[in-house]
Formats: C-alpha cells, structure tokens, sequence
C-alpha cells in the first residue's frame, strides 16, 4: 500500500521539519544556558509541523485502513500510529501541563520517543517494500492453482 508520489513527498518534508526541528531542539536545549528567542522558534516551528502532521495522519486513515484490511505491515504500522499518538498527546501535555516537574518527565518522554520514530518510519518503509516484493515475486502455491483442471475450449471450426 505505498502513498503515491505526491502524499509521500508532503509526509517526508512534514515529518522531516519535524524531526529536524525536534532534534536541533534537543540540541540547543542541552549545549547552550540561554540561547536568546532561537529555542521559542524552534519550538513554533515544531508546533506549527506537527499541526501539518496531524493533518497528514488524517489523510493516511485510507492508508491505514487498506494496509489494515489487505493483512500487510501491520506490526510496524500499529507500532508507528501508537508512537505517533503518543506523540501527539505528549505533545498536547507538553503545551497545557503547569507543572514543571511534569513538563520536564513530559519533554523527556516525548524526546527520547519522537527519536524513536524517526528510526520506525524508515524501518516501516523497508518492510513495506519487502512484503510488496516478495507478493510480486512469490511463486504461486497450491492455493492459487484452481481445483480443477482448465482445458481450453474446444472451438466449432474445422
């Protein structure tokens, strides 16, 4: 069930900006005591991606569903839509919550498991890919074979 070219090229630059804003994020966070207004952009620009991501998981439900029905990468893809919703109420935990002792336990779950999902989606491509490939070339067993024989028709000319 691979997106076509279009929905996967928004998914990669969506999730990309994501990541890249998350990670340099990260990053800024744990290298610099105060870096100016460079973090408060960072995160507006984390904020507004995921709003585009919430968006895109909207539109891979069809995605979702056909995988779903049709039996195929359904490990990696409920491994992927549970981090992703972790993700998202993390994230909505991290913009409401008061406290900073549970800002702080929040941010660092939502960090280590937003790195997580920059290694699931490439790993739920790959098993994609494989599956799609070996339905392509896979020999047909005998539960394709008809269970009777085809002869071909006999044909009324001379």
């Amino acid at each position: 069930m691979q997106l076509r070219a279009f929905p996967r090229t928004l998914a990669y630059i969506v999730l990309g900006i994501l990541s890249l804003s998350g990670i340099v994020w990260m990053i800024v966070q744990a290298t610099t005591d105060n870096a100016g207004n460079f973090p408060a952009l960072l995160s507006k620009i984390h904020g507004a991606a995921a709003m585009m991501a919430l968006v895109l998981l909207g539109y891979l439900v069809t995605h979702i569903r056909k995988g779903w029905k049709a039996k195929k990468n359904r490990l990696s893809g409920a491994t992927l839509l549970s981090v992703y919703l972790f993700l998202i109420l993390s994230g909505y935990g991290l913009y409401y919550a008061g406290d900073e002792d549970l800002r702080r336990f929040i941010s660092h779950w939502h960090a280590c498991i937003g790195l997580a999902m920059v290694a699931l989606l490439p790993i739920h491509m790959v098993v994609g890919r494989i599956v799609m490939r070996k339905r392509v070339f896979r020999r047909p067993s005998s539960a394709d074979r008809p269970p009777f024989p085809i002869s071909p028709e006999k044909s009324s000319r001379p």
